[in-house]
């Protein structure tokens, strides 16, 4: 088989999926998007991504035609980040959102929307499925399994005052319609339903007050 039918059979396989073909990935650098390997990231083509983003290897953005997912500028897709929206379910993430280090999914389906603010870090075996909101700067970090969850708004991690960052869960195991206020954190450790919230300061006691 020669590279031009190798090149086409790709592109049929992609284009019969409802996905970017490899040579319209590559195009997205004239748009200011960064796809690391064109090769093996999957995009449908029914999502938008806009200037600053970069996609690793191994991303995947799934998003059949009853759905849809609105990406902000400058997102950042590692290789363990999968988005999928599947039959009329909305996702909508904000600028500057880190997701996917050490593998992320967000999953949405029917009548769920999931609405990730600005700023937003979903990392390390994170999933997220159901209705959920997190705000401006919330961060989900660990093997946690939520769902329906409520993040509030505030800065982002790389904030110096605790307090005034985005509501976060760590740890491990299944929040389930858990909501966490702005500055505090929700340290599951395998059991969310008894575990108390907490200040963020508690795990940074030496952060300056710099929030009013």
């Amino acid at each position: 088989m020669s590279d031009e039918q190798l090149w086409h059979r790709l592109d049929r396989v992609r284009r019969e999926h409802g996905l970017l073909t490899p040579g319209e990935l590559m195009v997205l650098a004239d748009h200011g998007v960064a796809v690391l390997d064109p090769f093996s990231a999957l995009v449908s083509r029914r999502v938008t991504l806009r200037a600053g983003t970069v996609l690793y290897p191994g991303a995947v953005v799934e998003c059949d035609e009853w759905s849809s997912i609105t990406f902000g500028p400058d997102i950042v897709l590692y290789g363990g980040a999968h988005v999928t929206a599947a039959d009329g379910a909305r996702i909508v993430i904000g600028r500057g959102c880190l997701l996917g280090e050490g593998g992320t999914r967000i999953k949405a389906a029917t009548d769920d929307l999931v609405e990730i603010g600005s700023e937003v870090r979903i990392t390390n075996g994170a999933e997220l499925t159901g209705s959920c909101h997190l705000g401006d700067g919330a961060q989900i970090l660990g093997p946690i399994s939520a769902r329906a969850v409520d993040l509030a708004a505030g800065r982002p991690f790389s904030h110096p005052d605790p307090d005034g960052r985005g509501g976060v869960l760590k740890g491990y195991g299944r929040a389930h319609g858990v909501r966490v206020g702005t500055g505090e954190v929700l340290n599951g450790n395998g059991d969310f339903e008894s575990a108390r919230v907490e200040r963020q300061r508690t795990y940074h006691p030496e952060a300056p007050r710099l929030t009013q």
